[in-house]
């Protein structure tokens, strides 16, 4: 369970890959994916995997019990700025599916389209 959930919170379609020269925290705390397994198992893992995004941007700021409402604010807080582009949510609820998914398209694989090699 705990390999799958960091697995696919470190993982998604459009990830980008940074290199040593592009990677900065934040670039790399925007890569994690936030997603959402359905309520009872948000609420049961304290909202840690769809408030995963928060938890690494904020990790020495934000406690667990109060993910769901940070999330929430750094999501509003995006929309108005207008960077919600960069904030990776993904309906997960089928999580077992998605793994697999997840093993057999991507495991291993990078798509060189996505590596970040110069910071623009």
């Amino acid at each position: 369970w705990l390999f799958m959930v960091t697995y696919l919170q470190h993982h998604s379609e459009d990830g980008k890959l940074y290199t040593d020269d592009t990677f900065t925290f934040t670039r790399g705390a925007f890569e994690t994916v936030d997603r959402d397994y359905g309520k009872l198992v948000n609420r049961m893992s304290h909202h840690m995997m769809d408030g995963h995004v928060m938890h690494h941007l904020f990790f020495t700021k934000v406690p667990h019990y109060r993910l769901e409402a940070a999330t929430t604010a750094l999501q509003e807080g995006m929309k108005e700025r207008g960077q919600e582009h960069l904030y990776k949510l993904i309906d997960t609820p089928d999580y077992s599916q998605e793994i697999v998914k997840q093993y057999y398209d991507n495991w291993f694989y990078v798509n060189e389209e996505n590596v970040v090699r110069e910071w623009k």
